[in-house]
């Protein structure tokens, strides 16, 4: 009887295991979760200083200081899976860049690195890795290549979105439409020259068959 009383029921320790059970439960999933966030976050940085060589590289060799660093981001980690090694190639291309100038003179000092310098800039301007059937698409809408007409011209399989918009005048693009007349008009031909006509060869006579044109006879019947 003294036992009975100081020990708890069976229905007070059944609750009581499945609350240190789910208790662990929690707890371990806790641990799981900061465990993935703080590898998550050591990949993430680790893959940062990366992503910011490729972004200063791709804006030196195109020409183009406003290169959306999310669209380089990827465009950087398809080229690395398209191509081994591809994360000493853009250190040997950003020794190149460092050392200032145009995109064309630093084409000219890349040396072996020229192939490597022209596929990076084709990959910004056709928003693919590679000019092949089946090669990874990292942009369309946004490849440089449509970006000049973007104002005028919709990117192919795009439209305005809006009906008629193709009968609307293209903007205007700072170039005059009509070609401007001289300022002064050409002088006169001096008095008393006549101007002759130049000579012209003679029309072609028609030419006639030797002979006149061949005429079967009709067939008769014997």
């Amino acid at each position: 009887m003294t036992k009975g009383r100081h020990s708890p029921p069976p229905v007070q320790q059944s609750a009581l295991g499945r609350r240190s059970l789910l208790l662990g439960t929690i707890m371990g999933s806790i641990s799981v979760a900061v465990g993935n966030s703080v590898l998550g976050n050591a990949a993430a940085l680790a893959a940062i200083p990366l992503d910011e060589t490729f972004l200063a590289v791709s804006r030196a060799i195109t020409g183009r200081p406003d290169l959306d660093p999310l669209l380089s981001s990827r465009l950087c980690a398809a080229m690395q899976a398209t191509f081994p090694e591809y994360a000493s190639t853009i250190q040997a291309l950003a020794s190149i860049t460092a050392q200032g100038g145009q995109p064309r003179e630093m084409l000219e000092r890349s040396g072996d690195l020229k192939k490597a310098f022209l596929a990076l800039n084709a990959a910004w301007y056709t928003g693919s890795v590679e000019d092949r059937t089946g090669a990874p698409m990292v942009a369309y809408y946004n490849a440089l290549m449509y970006q000049p007409t973007k104002d005028a011209l919709p990117v192919p399989t795009y439209c305005f979105a809006r009906p008629g918009w193709w009968t609307e005048t293209p903007p205007a693009l700072g170039i005059p439409i009509h070609v401007p007349l001289p300022a002064t008009p050409p002088p006169p031909a001096p008095l008393g020259v006549e101007s002759k006509i130049p000579p012209q060869s003679p029309p072609l006579k028609p030419i006639m068959p030797p002979s006149p044109p061949y005429v079967p006879k009709p067939r008769q019947e014997h």
